[in-house]
């Protein structure tokens, strides 16, 4: 939460645990094709963390083709302790519950308001149901949910000074992130911090790569503990878009090289035929028929990947 000084009451552990937000509903995504709904399951990136990577287990999505949407439901069963001297708005006032989205490597943002508060002691339930745009997003998604003045009301001589002008922010009640592009959709990326190992390193743990799960079996472990990491932290000053490409593609040559080199697996991995929807050979396959690479040979194979990671623009 934040720690900003305000000069008017705002949102505290002590509240939060009074008004008692109840989650009926998590966040979940998904993205919609030929007019069915294909879901996106959140797997945390780390344990305890916010942040979330978005995995497919069709291995289809493409963010910069599929539109996004994000669904929550939740609960706040005790708005009445939020009004009056003890609280952050005045008794007659209405406060608001909005969700403000951030897409820092997209330069945009926004807000989706889902209701008002009246002091009551009835509990209020609301909903988050909203749609982007293709390719409106791109990396770390930030998703707060916030309470703001929505009407002012008249203030009591008691609740002077309390926030009064619409519009106001009052606090954040919680916040939850996604990583979109290459920390999670397409390609299996994952942070570590392992003071003994090289700055990046490819896992290929699959036995059957036709059925085993690519978001399983592959990871491509970016570490924190090497001396270079900031050199691909996206939030260092120091931080190079084309070496974390240039580190992606040589990954993704690591993982093809290796399928190739498996016989018969390979050959259903480039037909199709026999593949299990979101294992290791249909996410190669997907590479091949659907995104046009040539993994004929080394060369044409490089080529072929760094091209399409320098139209993701991935920064």
């Amino acid at each position: 939460m934040s720690s900003a000084i305000s000069s008017y009451p705002v949102l505290t552990d002590q509240l939060r645990s009074r008004f008692r937000f109840s989650i009926l509903e998590d966040y979940s995504f998904g993205y919609v094709r030929d007019d069915d709904e294909h879901e996106l399951v959140p797997e945390e990136l780390g344990a305890g963390t916010i942040n979330h990577r978005l995995v497919d287990t069709n291995g289809d999505w493409d963010p910069d083709r599929d539109c996004l949407f994000v669904r929550r439901r939740f609960e706040i069963q005790n708005a009445s302790c939020l009004f009056g001297p003890d609280g952050i708005a005045c008794s007659n006032a209405e406060i608001g519950v909005a969700v403000i989205w951030t897409s820092a490597d997209s330069k945009q943002r926004g807000a989706v308001e889902l209701g008002g508060l009246k002091k009551s002691d009835a509990p209020s339930r609301m909903s988050l149901a909203y749609s982007f745009r293709t390719a409106q997003l791109r990396g770390m998604v930030e998703f707060s949910t916030v309470m703001y003045i929505r009407e002012a009301g008249i203030p009591q001589p008691s609740e002077r000074f309390l926030a009064y002008k619409r519009g106001m922010l009052l606090g954040e009640i919680d916040r939850y992130q996604i990583q979109l592009d290459g920390s999670g959709s397409v390609f299996p990326i994952y942070e570590v911090e392992e003071p003994d190992q090289p700055l990046w390193y490819v896992r290929c743990d699959w036995e059957d790569p036709t059925y085993d799960l690519f978001s399983e079996t592959v990871a491509i472990n970016l570490n924190k503990a090497h001396r270079n990491y900031r050199y691909i932290d996206r939030n260092s000053k120091t931080y190079d878009h084309q070496l974390l490409n240039e580190i992606i593609a040589a990954a993704i040559s690591v993982i093809i090289s290796k399928l190739k080199s498996q016989g018969s697996y390979w050959d259903s991995t480039v037909s199709g035929t026999d593949i299990q929807p979101g294992s290791v050979s249909q996410a190669v396959n997907y590479f091949i028929s659907t995104l046009g690479w040539d993994v004929s040979a080394p060369e044409t194979m490089a080529i072929s990947i760094r091209k399409f990671m320098d139209g993701k623009v991935m920064k």
